[in-house]
């Protein structure tokens, strides 16, 4: 093997497109380009993102800044300078709050902060105190109460191979024990209404084998008087059939 023996591999390479050569080749006159346009100018620059005009994909996809907490929860939330209006002594909680309407609803708790002065010795109850709102309220000689919020209850996954639980059956009641001067009433024996029960269901069977023959005789009229109706039939269409064969006879011989 020598320097000038190298060749690349077979299908490595390809011609050069020669275009504009003429007619014969294909590739001649407008030389692959088309007939006028943009793209058949010699100072084409057109980007690969281009889309004919339309907004750009770039464009139309929405940028994800950030996200969005599914789980946030919103306090309604009260500075202290609006306990002010309260006299001394008054247990403030949310119901009153939203009665005289310092806040329009709950939401996930109340908050109270520690914006302003407070001149009040109030009983403030709210989920939620900062430390400052602490701090000045029992400074104004009141108190904080902090409302308790229960606890979600915590979901536990069943294995597939377990079985459901399964409620508990309610424990029976005892019967009540007679009192000493009773004397126990004896139980009925069950077997005392079973004769008549069975007396008064045999009865309406009985009056339905009864009426069985009877109907089947019925049936057994109605055929006999078809199948009577059919024979009757049969030989008036015979007749039928025999005087209209002699009048064709006749009218033959008339002609």
């Amino acid at each position: 093997m020598k320097m000038h023996e190298l060749r690349p591999a077979p299908g490595a390479t390809h011609p050069r497109k020669r275009v504009g050569r003429g007619l014969g080749s294909g590739h001649g006159k407008t030389a692959t380009r088309g007939t006028k346009g943009q793209g058949a100018r010699t100072s084409v620059n057109i980007p690969r993102n281009f889309e004919g005009g339309q907004t750009k994909l770039a464009m139309r996809t929405p940028k994800l800044r950030g996200f969005k907490n599914r789980w946030k929860r919103t306090f309604a939330v009260v500075n202290l300078t609006r306990l002010n209006r309260f006299p001394n002594g008054t247990a403030v909680g949310p119901e009153l709050l939203i009665e005289v309407g310092a806040i329009k609803d709950v939401r996930a708790g109340l908050k109270v902060l520690g914006a302003g002065v407070l001149r009040r010795s109030l009983t403030v109850r709210a989920h939620r105190f900062s430390a400052g709102a602490r701090e000045k309220i029992e400074k104004a000689g009141g108190t904080v109460a902090v409302i308790e919020v229960p606890a979600p209850p915590a979901k536990t996954k069943r294995a597939k191979n377990q079985p459901r639980p399964q409620p508990k059956p309610e424990a029976e009641t005892p019967a009540p024990e007679p009192a000493a001067g009773e004397a126990p009433q004896e139980a009925k024996p069950a077997s005392e209404g079973k004769p008549e029960g069975k007396a008064k269901a045999e009865k309406p069977g009985g009056k339905a084998k009864e009426g069985r023959p009877d109907a089947r005789a019925k049936e057994g009229k109605a055929e006999g008087k078809a199948k009577e109706g059919k024979a009757e039939a049969r030989p008036k269409a015979g007749k039928a059939e025999d005087q209209a064969k002699v009048g064709k006879k006749e009218g033959k011989k008339g002609r």
